[in-house]
């Protein structure tokens, strides 16, 4: 039975659309009976990485063709390790370093950290099996040859995040250009490692390496401007 084009793009829009609002329903009621909040951006993520699982499962494709597989996984950690690492230096701390004139403070790892680690853990794995695990795959479907997918998926990456900064932006609006320049460096990070699980076939490394990325950058240091 041949693909149409019609059907691969309602897979697509299906792959970019059910994962992040799958659990809306029951996460709207469970917060009006007043679940804590934490709990239920937690299940969030946890409900993200499963709706890709199942999705995966129902379209008849095995889980390792989306990444989720041990083969190159070393292959794939040490490239995603090298490009966190050049990333990290040149996207971040160099311009840090550039706009105030010293390095981010390291803050001690303690106790109260482990939970972090934990809700971290859970975004790099829902992430990643979503944006580069089931939609690249979907997005190669569509464009099978070229960069088309590797630039929509990460231009459907950082338009995740934007929301996010929409509280910061409503109470200062300067902070408008900053956080363009975060949203490209996100763009930029975001395609080396699309790239890179279409190199090697495997979301094992860049999942690990979202994992640390997050904790690192948003828990252990403080990027005072």
């Amino acid at each position: 039975m041949s693909v149409t084009k019609s059907s691969i793009k309602k897979r697509i829009f299906f792959s970019i659309l059910v994962p992040p609002l799958v659990f809306a329903p029951i996460g709207t009621l469970l917060f009006l009976l007043g679940v804590d909040a934490t709990i239920l951006r937690d299940a969030w993520y946890l409900s993200i990485f499963i709706s890709c699982v199942i999705l995966t499962i129902r379209g008849s494709i095995p889980l390792s063709e989306i990444g989720l597989s041990r083969k190159k996984f070393g292959f794939s950690l040490l490239l995603s390790s090298a490009w966190e690492i050049a990333t990290y230096i040149l996207l971040g701390i160099l311009p840090f370093f550039a706009r105030t004139g010293r390095l981010p403070i390291l803050v001690p790892f303690h106790e109260a950290m482990v939970y972090s680690a934990f809700h971290f853990m859970l975004v790099g794995l829902a992430e990643e099996t979503w944006i580069r695990g089931l939609l690249l795959k979907r997005l190669r479907e569509w464009r099978p040859k070229g960069a088309a997918p590797i630039i929509w998926s990460s231009i459907i990456f950082v338009l995740f995040h934007v929301p996010a900064a929409s509280f910061i932006i409503a109470q200062d609006v300067s902070l408008l250009p900053l956080l363009a320049l975060s949203w490209l460096t996100l763009f930029v990070w975001a395609v080396g490692l699309a790239v890179i699980v279409l190199k090697t076939g495997n979301l094992l490394g860049p999942i690990i390496i979202h994992w640390l990325d997050d904790f690192v950058s948003k828990v252990l240091y403080l990027w005072q401007i």
